[in-house]
Protein backbone atom coordinates (compact mmCIF):
# COMPACT_ATOMS: atom_id res chain seq x y z
CA UNK A 1 0.00 0.00 0.00
CA UNK A 2 1.81 3.65 -0.97
CA UNK A 3 2.67 5.64 1.77
CA UNK A 4 1.33 8.94 2.31
CA UNK A 5 2.89 12.08 0.79
CA UNK A 6 3.26 12.61 4.11
CA UNK A 7 4.41 10.44 5.66
CA UNK A 8 8.61 10.52 5.02
CA UNK A 9 9.77 6.65 3.82
CA UNK A 10 12.78 4.94 6.09
CA UNK A 11 15.71 5.13 4.19
CA UNK A 12 17.83 1.49 4.00
CA UNK A 13 20.74 3.36 5.15
CA UNK A 14 19.07 4.24 8.09
CA UNK A 15 18.39 0.56 9.50
CA UNK A 16 21.51 -0.09 8.78
CA UNK A 17 22.77 2.48 10.83
CA UNK A 18 20.21 1.48 13.81
CA UNK A 19 21.36 -2.04 13.08
CA UNK A 20 25.00 -1.40 13.66
CA UNK A 21 24.11 0.75 16.63
CA UNK A 22 22.52 -2.40 17.74
CA UNK A 23 25.37 -4.51 17.52
CA UNK A 24 27.94 -2.35 18.86
CA UNK A 25 25.95 -1.26 22.15
CA UNK A 26 25.30 -5.12 22.39
CA UNK A 27 29.37 -5.72 22.32
CA UNK A 28 29.70 -3.07 24.58
CA UNK A 29 27.71 -4.10 27.23
CA UNK A 30 28.52 -8.02 27.19
CA UNK A 31 32.48 -6.39 27.65
CA UNK A 32 31.50 -4.43 30.05
CA UNK A 33 29.85 -7.59 31.85
CA UNK A 34 32.76 -9.46 31.34
CA UNK A 35 35.71 -7.29 32.34
CA UNK A 36 33.54 -5.50 35.79
CA UNK A 37 33.76 -8.76 37.74
CA UNK A 38 37.94 -8.52 37.18
CA UNK A 39 38.27 -5.30 37.52
CA UNK A 40 35.97 -5.26 40.67
CA UNK A 41 38.08 -8.34 42.10
CA UNK A 42 41.60 -6.52 41.41
CA UNK A 43 40.81 -3.45 42.70
CA UNK A 44 39.83 -5.88 46.25
CA UNK A 45 42.98 -7.43 45.65
CA UNK A 46 44.66 -3.79 45.22
CA UNK A 47 42.79 -2.65 48.55
CA UNK A 48 43.09 -5.81 50.50
CA UNK A 49 46.94 -5.60 49.54
CA UNK A 50 47.63 -1.88 50.42
CA UNK A 51 45.93 -2.38 54.16
CA UNK A 52 48.42 -5.38 54.52
CA UNK A 53 51.27 -3.43 53.26
CA UNK A 54 50.40 0.04 55.46
CA UNK A 55 49.64 -2.11 58.91
CA UNK A 56 54.14 -2.98 58.61
CA UNK A 57 55.27 -0.39 56.56
CA UNK A 58 55.69 2.12 59.07
CA UNK A 59 58.08 -0.19 60.56
CA UNK A 60 59.88 -1.06 58.01
CA UNK A 61 60.18 3.11 56.95
CA UNK A 62 61.62 3.57 60.63
CA UNK A 63 64.27 0.64 60.10
CA UNK A 64 65.27 2.02 56.80
CA UNK A 65 65.67 5.80 58.35
CA UNK A 66 68.63 4.67 61.04
CA UNK A 67 72.66 5.24 60.62
CA UNK A 68 72.94 2.82 57.98
CA UNK A 69 70.08 4.66 55.63
CA UNK A 70 72.93 7.10 53.37
CA UNK A 71 74.85 3.85 52.81
CA UNK A 72 71.19 2.11 51.49
CA UNK A 73 70.62 4.91 49.93
CA UNK A 74 73.49 5.10 47.94
CA UNK A 75 73.78 1.79 47.14
CA UNK A 76 70.48 2.16 45.52
CA UNK A 77 71.35 4.46 43.42
CA UNK A 78 68.97 7.44 45.56
CA UNK A 79 70.99 10.31 46.75
CA UNK A 80 70.84 11.56 49.89
CA UNK A 81 68.52 14.98 49.44
CA UNK A 82 66.62 12.38 47.84
CA UNK A 83 66.08 10.19 50.38
CA UNK A 84 65.28 12.97 52.72
CA UNK A 85 62.83 14.35 50.85
CA UNK A 86 60.64 11.61 49.00
CA UNK A 87 61.68 8.58 51.46
CA UNK A 88 60.68 5.28 49.95
CA UNK A 89 59.31 6.66 46.58
CA UNK A 90 62.76 7.62 46.09
CA UNK A 91 63.98 4.29 45.70
CA UNK A 92 64.07 1.99 42.28
CA UNK A 93 60.66 0.31 41.30
CA UNK A 94 61.84 -3.23 42.19
CA UNK A 95 63.26 -2.31 45.41
CA UNK A 96 59.79 -1.00 46.38
CA UNK A 97 58.04 -4.16 45.76
CA UNK A 98 60.13 -6.27 47.20
CA UNK A 99 59.82 -3.79 50.36
CA UNK A 100 56.13 -4.23 50.11
CA UNK A 101 56.03 -7.72 49.98
CA UNK A 102 58.25 -7.97 52.89
CA UNK A 103 55.57 -5.90 54.76
CA UNK A 104 52.88 -7.84 53.85
CA UNK A 105 54.59 -10.70 55.01
CA UNK A 106 55.58 -8.81 58.05
CA UNK A 107 52.40 -8.43 58.31
CA UNK A 108 51.12 -11.71 58.61
CA UNK A 109 53.52 -13.29 60.95
CA UNK A 110 52.06 -10.04 63.72
CA UNK A 111 49.01 -11.41 62.91
CA UNK A 112 50.25 -15.17 63.63
CA UNK A 113 51.79 -14.17 66.47
CA UNK A 114 48.64 -12.35 67.89
CA UNK A 115 46.84 -15.39 67.26
CA UNK A 116 49.21 -17.38 69.11
CA UNK A 117 49.43 -14.92 72.12
CA UNK A 118 45.16 -14.84 72.29
CA UNK A 119 45.07 -18.60 72.61
CA UNK A 120 46.60 -18.83 75.58
CA UNK A 121 45.42 -18.36 79.24
CA UNK A 122 47.40 -15.20 79.53
CA UNK A 123 46.86 -13.91 76.60
CA UNK A 124 43.26 -14.37 76.69
CA UNK A 125 43.29 -12.71 80.35
CA UNK A 126 44.55 -9.60 79.11
CA UNK A 127 42.53 -9.27 76.06
CA UNK A 128 39.56 -9.94 79.02
CA UNK A 129 41.52 -7.19 80.82
CA UNK A 130 41.92 -4.70 77.45
CA UNK A 131 37.89 -5.07 76.67
CA UNK A 132 36.73 -4.97 80.46
CA UNK A 133 38.74 -1.50 79.90
CA UNK A 134 37.19 -0.33 76.60
CA UNK A 135 33.47 -0.92 78.05
CA UNK A 136 33.77 1.47 80.58
CA UNK A 137 34.77 4.25 78.30
CA UNK A 138 31.46 5.69 76.91
CA UNK A 139 30.81 5.92 73.22
CA UNK A 140 33.32 4.05 72.43
CA UNK A 141 31.96 0.87 74.13
CA UNK A 142 29.55 0.90 71.87
CA UNK A 143 31.32 0.63 68.55
CA UNK A 144 33.72 -1.53 69.82
CA UNK A 145 31.52 -4.25 71.27
CA UNK A 146 29.51 -3.42 67.47
CA UNK A 147 32.54 -4.17 65.33
CA UNK A 148 33.58 -7.03 67.72
CA UNK A 149 30.33 -8.96 67.07
CA UNK A 150 30.16 -8.04 63.75
CA UNK A 151 33.77 -9.31 63.26
CA UNK A 152 32.51 -12.75 65.32
CA UNK A 153 29.29 -12.79 63.38
CA UNK A 154 31.38 -13.35 60.71
CA UNK A 155 34.36 -15.15 61.45
CA UNK A 156 32.97 -18.66 62.69
CA UNK A 157 32.91 -17.43 66.87
CA UNK A 158 29.86 -17.66 66.47
CA UNK A 159 29.21 -20.72 63.51
CA UNK A 160 27.37 -22.95 66.06
CA UNK A 161 24.59 -19.70 66.31
CA UNK A 162 24.43 -19.29 62.52
CA UNK A 163 24.64 -23.10 61.03
CA UNK A 164 20.11 -23.03 60.01
CA UNK A 165 19.14 -20.54 57.58
CA UNK A 166 15.61 -19.79 57.46
CA UNK A 167 12.33 -18.26 55.46
CA UNK A 168 10.67 -16.49 57.93
CA UNK A 169 7.44 -14.27 57.43
CA UNK A 170 7.86 -11.00 57.01
CA UNK A 171 7.41 -8.49 56.28
CA UNK A 172 3.62 -10.15 56.34
CA UNK A 173 2.63 -13.60 56.20
CA UNK A 174 2.44 -13.87 52.54
CA UNK A 175 5.96 -13.59 51.77
CA UNK A 176 9.34 -15.22 53.11
CA UNK A 177 12.36 -13.40 54.26
CA UNK A 178 15.94 -14.82 55.03
CA UNK A 179 17.12 -15.44 57.84
CA UNK A 180 19.69 -16.71 60.29
CA UNK A 181 18.06 -19.02 63.51
CA UNK A 182 20.26 -18.12 66.17
CA UNK A 183 18.62 -19.72 69.10
CA UNK A 184 15.94 -21.99 70.07
CA UNK A 185 14.15 -22.33 73.57
CA UNK A 186 10.37 -22.79 74.85
CA UNK A 187 7.83 -20.73 76.06
CA UNK A 188 7.51 -20.38 79.33
CA UNK A 189 3.80 -20.46 79.09
CA UNK A 190 2.58 -23.02 76.49
CA UNK A 191 5.77 -24.72 76.32
CA UNK A 192 5.99 -24.19 72.30
CA UNK A 193 9.05 -24.37 70.93
CA UNK A 194 10.33 -20.50 70.04
CA UNK A 195 13.23 -19.89 67.63
CA UNK A 196 15.06 -15.98 67.40
CA UNK A 197 15.81 -15.09 64.07
CA UNK A 198 18.18 -12.82 62.56
CA UNK A 199 16.81 -11.23 59.44
CA UNK A 200 19.82 -9.42 57.67
CA UNK A 201 19.31 -6.55 55.20
CA UNK A 202 19.90 -6.49 51.59
CA UNK A 203 23.26 -5.30 50.29
CA UNK A 204 24.90 -5.09 54.22
CA UNK A 205 24.06 -8.22 56.22
CA UNK A 206 25.67 -6.67 58.93
CA UNK A 207 22.80 -4.68 59.90
CA UNK A 208 19.32 -6.08 60.65
CA UNK A 209 16.10 -7.28 62.56
CA UNK A 210 15.89 -9.87 65.28
CA UNK A 211 12.63 -11.19 65.97
CA UNK A 212 11.12 -14.29 68.24
CA UNK A 213 8.92 -16.72 65.91
CA UNK A 214 7.31 -20.11 66.46
CA UNK A 215 8.99 -22.84 65.32
CA UNK A 216 6.15 -24.00 63.18
CA UNK A 217 5.71 -20.57 61.75
CA UNK A 218 9.66 -20.88 59.56
CA UNK A 219 10.39 -22.64 56.63
CA UNK A 220 13.94 -24.32 57.54
CA UNK A 221 16.28 -24.65 54.37
CA UNK A 222 19.22 -26.50 53.70
CA UNK A 223 21.33 -23.34 52.23
CA UNK A 224 25.08 -22.62 54.00
CA UNK A 225 25.72 -19.63 55.84
CA UNK A 226 27.83 -18.50 52.92
CA UNK A 227 24.72 -18.76 50.44
CA UNK A 228 22.71 -17.16 52.37
CA UNK A 229 24.95 -13.94 52.65
CA UNK A 230 25.55 -14.13 48.68
CA UNK A 231 21.33 -13.92 48.58
CA UNK A 232 21.32 -11.41 50.40
CA UNK A 233 24.14 -9.23 49.58
CA UNK A 234 23.08 -9.65 45.31
CA UNK A 235 19.39 -8.70 46.30
CA UNK A 236 18.82 -12.45 45.56
CA UNK A 237 20.36 -12.88 42.36
CA UNK A 238 22.75 -15.62 43.64
CA UNK A 239 20.14 -17.18 45.57
CA UNK A 240 20.03 -21.46 45.83
CA UNK A 241 17.31 -23.28 43.68
CA UNK A 242 16.70 -25.95 46.31
CA UNK A 243 13.72 -23.20 47.66
CA UNK A 244 10.40 -23.97 49.80
CA UNK A 245 7.58 -22.50 50.78
CA UNK A 246 6.45 -25.07 52.73
CA UNK A 247 6.42 -24.78 56.71
CA UNK A 248 8.71 -26.62 58.73
CA UNK A 249 12.30 -28.58 58.23
CA UNK A 250 12.12 -30.36 55.23
CA UNK A 251 11.71 -34.03 55.52
CA UNK A 252 10.75 -33.92 58.84
CA UNK A 253 7.63 -36.31 60.17
CA UNK A 254 5.05 -35.73 62.86
CA UNK A 255 5.53 -37.42 66.11
CA UNK A 256 2.85 -40.09 64.83
CA UNK A 257 5.48 -40.86 62.31
CA UNK A 258 4.01 -40.15 59.15
CA UNK A 259 4.61 -36.66 57.06
CA UNK A 260 3.48 -33.76 58.42
CA UNK A 261 0.08 -32.79 56.74
CA UNK A 262 0.43 -29.73 54.25
CA UNK A 263 -1.36 -26.52 55.83
CA UNK A 264 -5.03 -25.92 54.43
CA UNK A 265 -5.26 -23.35 52.23
CA UNK A 266 -6.06 -19.59 53.81
CA UNK A 267 -4.11 -20.93 57.51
Amino acid sequence: MPASAGTPRERPHSRVLSAVRAVIRARVTTGLLTILPIMVTAWLLWVVFGWLRDLSLWVIGILLHGPWSPALAARWGVTADQWSARGLTALPPAVQWSIWGFAVVLTFFVLYLIGVFSANVIGRRIIDWVDYLVSRVPFVKTVYTALKQIVGLFSGQQSQSFQRVALVPFPNELTRSIAFITNTFKDSVTGEELCAAFIATTPNPTTGFVFVLKRTDIIEVDWTVEEAVKAIMSGGILSPQNVTMRTGKAGATSAAGGPQPKPEPGR
